[in-house]
């Protein structure tokens, strides 16, 4: 019987760790997780982008929370 080789990065992280290491919520790990699959690689790459949608939406909110002049 042979082996199968699984390369680390293709091995699932646990949501508190992979939540640690990116600085994220539970909840948020645990979506990014569960769309991105079972890569440490892909779950990586979908955390950082994550946190990059989140940096450029707060730094919108700002001006399209403020009130129009009449």
């Amino acid at each position: 019987m042979q082996g199968k080789k699984t390369a680390s990065g293709d091995l699932p992280y646990d949501v508190l760790e992979f939540a640690a290491k990116h600085g994220l919520t539970a909840k948020a790990a645990e979506v990014v997780l569960t769309i991105n699959g079972p890569s440490k690689h892909r779950c990586d790459a979908a955390a950082v982008a994550f946190q990059d949608a989140l940096r450029q939406r707060a730094q919108r909110r700002p001006s399209s929370l403020s009130k129009p002049t009449d």
